[in-house]
């Protein structure tokens, strides 16, 4: 397939709106599972309780402890997704917009900012000015040198998959990361090939 690149950037919404579908595709269904199971555990705890109330017991601790740790795991379940989306919203509202550029290869997708130049990697160094690039006939010390290599995923050797929405194209990478294409970015060919090329790579 002839390969081509699109040049894209991601909104605070576009992103969130990523990661909930990240986390419904990959979440959902064992947050369900446990939600199940910790039902049972607090129904399990209301019965208890109503048997030793009825009896005129008010003190069955097993009761009371199945109950407070069946409804606590349920929130918990529910919770923490929502949290941690929240927090990396909270992280991501402080760095500045980044411009990416993905080239969409036979073998691997090459995923760069746009400030990174055409080879693999560029060095900079921390100064007292900040981080600045270095030309390559300049001298800094090793510990100084940071690399940044882009992001390559290699179709054969991780576990794609994609989803299509209105707004977006989604790439999920081994059920860890997720690749945000918006759609208000591309034209309708650069649509239509990526569209064509998950179909392609059956992702």
């Amino acid at each position: 397939m002839e390969k081509f690149v699109i040049n894209y950037t991601n909104t605070l919404p576009e992103i969130e709106t990523g990661y909930k579908l990240f986390q419904r595709k990959y979440m959902l269904k064992r947050s369900i599972i446990f939600t199940v199971v910790y039902s049972i555990a607090a129904a399990i705890g209301i019965d208890f309780l109503v048997h030793s109330i009825m009896e005129g017991n008010y003190g069955n601790m097993p009761g009371y402890i199945l109950l407070v740790i069946g409804l606590g795991m349920i929130f918990s379940t529910w919770a923490r997704p929502y949290y941690a989306r929240k927090k990396l919203m909270k992280t991501l509202e402080s760095f500045g917009d980044e411009k990416y550029s993905a080239k969409f290869e036979d073998t691997r997708i090459i995923i760069d900012t746009e400030i990174l130049p055409e080879e693999e990697t560029e060095t900079v160094a921390v100064t007292p000015n900040g981080v600045m690039t270095m030309d390559q006939d300049m001298e800094i010390p090793e510990e100084q040198k940071i690399t940044h290599d882009k992001t390559k995923i290699e179709l054969r050797s991780n576990t794609l998959d994609s989803m299509e929405t209105n707004e977006l194209f989604l790439l999920f990478l081994n059920r860890s990361l997720i690749y945000i294409f918006p759609k208000r970015c591309l034209d309708e060919e650069q649509i239509n090939k990526i569209r064509a090329y998950f179909e392609d790579k059956n992702i």
